[in-house]
């Protein structure tokens, strides 16, 4: 079974440790300038991953496996995957919201990091191949896989990509072009705006599907699969929305519909 050919969950898994640490390195590293340097484009840099890092978190406990992987173990963590991904919507929407929120804060105060310009080119063309590497293996494993929740936590490493690279690329064009200093700030708007619609509209797709996204039952006690064991009013809705409880409640009762044909 190869890594790129044939992925398992194990892969997953492993490649959503390297996410998780990758991330938290990156995080801690942005936002650690900003305090020592008052770097205003580190602190951005280091909050955007921080944002990721929940989202590779929520992926690592969807493929979570330790050890032999048998195919119970397997169901397991499919069951997993309604959660995992409706998760990450939420975090998309969060990613957005924080991406737009920086990129007008840098339009409003301009680009005044002269002072580690170089160390802003390092971390950014180090990002540029990180991510970029993790976003292919993430879409071919979420295709792989069939996992909504890989692909949207792809997503947000290709808009760290896409961040990371306008970035690098800015830092050349003020060499030359000073007052195209916005321009990486209007990239980042433009993927911040990418961001929050599709985490909007895969919320909107899942309440219309009557995944009950608002309940802490669901999200705790849910398998995802319609299999919850003792109490049916706690079961997670089947793949219409409804739950076992909701449709026996709708069913006539049968003794009912007997005495009235006898009558």
């Amino acid at each position: 079974m190869g890594v790129w050919r044939d992925p398992s969950s194990k892969n997953a898994f492993i490649l959503s440790v390297v996410s998780v640490l990758f991330t938290f390195l990156a995080a801690f590293i942005g936002i650690f300038y900003y305090m020592t340097a008052g770097s205003a484009l580190c602190l951005v840099f280091g909050l955007e991953n921080l944002v990721d890092l929940l989202s590779s978190v929520v992926v690592l406990w969807r493929f979570f496996s330790i050890g032999k992987l048998t195919p119970e173990r397997e169901e397991l963590l499919k069951s997993r995957e309604i959660r995992a991904s409706t998760a990450i919507s939420f975090v998309l929407l969060l990613l957005g919201l924080f991406v737009i929120a920086a990129s007008l804060w840098d339009l409003k105060n301009g680009d005044d990091e002269n002072q580690i310009e170089k160390l802003i080119l390092g971390i950014s063309f180090v990002s540029i191949l990180a991510f970029g590497t993790m976003t292919i293996f993430k879409f071919h494993y979420a295709s792989a896989l069939d996992s909504s929740s890989l692909h949207k936590d792809g997503v947000c490493s290709f808009i760290g990509t896409v961040l990371s690279c306008a970035l690098f690329v800015n830092f050349f064009i003020i060499q030359h072009y000073p007052q195209l200093s916005w321009l990486d700030a209007a990239v980042a708007m433009v993927l911040g705006f990418v961001a929050l619609l599709y985490g909007i509209q895969s919320i909107i797709a899942l309440r219309k599907r009557k995944v009950p996204i608002c309940s802490l039952s669901w999200w705790f006690m849910s398998r995802g699969d319609g299999k919850e064991a003792s109490d049916p009013s706690t079961r997670p809705p089947s793949e219409d929305g409804a739950s076992d409880l909701e449709m026996s409640e709708n069913k006539p009762d049968r003794e009912t519909t007997l005495s009235n044909e006898v009558v």
